[in-house]
């Protein structure tokens, strides 16, 4: 399948379950919106560090059950205001006293990817730490930027899905599928009870 494909799917996607108390047309417009962005492109966690001078605490990964990842988990930060930059600083710091990790954080201006998605990480419970990729999306302050924002997550989980020749076939509604919102899997999959992105 081609990128083109994955993007469109994806931007609806992130449309629908990102719009608060809306309606389809408002969603239809923030995919609009969206559309119209470039791609930031990747930022590396540890390149981004050493530039900045500070030290990169690597997290160890979580081997996929099968190999290679089954899907994405799609989360929010729940901290608004702060940037993916902000996050990934946070991160790489308080990993191993928070108990908690990602692929990727994802805002309006860029992308930083924590770690390899060729591994796991501690976002989503035991169920889905060993099953999927896990991307977090910063909470934006306005439209102009949560449409930039979905713009980047899309095209980012576009081609990490196929990048593994995942098909994008939304779980949320039926627990079956290759993207994830945390919501469902505490819904279909347990071991959590976090419910974003949904919420923002």
């Amino acid at each position: 399948m081609k990128v083109r494909k994955f993007l469109i799917a994806l931007i609806a996607f992130f449309g629908v379950i990102g719009v608060v108390s809306t309606n389809q047309v408002d969603a239809a417009s923030i995919n609009s919106l969206a559309k119209k962005y470039q791609y930031s492109g990747v930022t590396y966690l540890y390149k981004m560090l050493k530039l900045e001078g500070i030290k990169y605490n690597e997290f160890p990964g979580v081997e996929y059950q099968n190999g290679k990842p089954e899907g994405i988990v799609v989360h929010e930060t729940d901290d608004p205001g702060a940037t993916a930059h902000d996050e990934a600083i946070y991160f790489n710091r308080e990993w191993n006293k928070i108990n908690a990790y990602v692929n990727a954080f994802v805002d309006s201006k860029q992308i930083i990817q924590m770690c390899s998605p060729n591994v796991g990480t501690w976002g989503a419970g035991q169920q889905a730490n060993n099953r999927f990729i896990q991307i977090e999306l910063c909470e934006e302050s306005s439209r102009d930027a949560f449409a930039k924002s979905v713009n980047n997550e899309a095209i980012y989980i576009a081609k990490l899905l196929h990048r593994y020749d995942l098909k994008p076939d939304n779980a949320c509604d039926d627990g079956d599928g290759t993207i994830w919102s945390h919501k469902a899997v505490s819904a279909f999959l347990g071991g959590t009870d976090h419910v974003d992105p949904d919420g923002y």
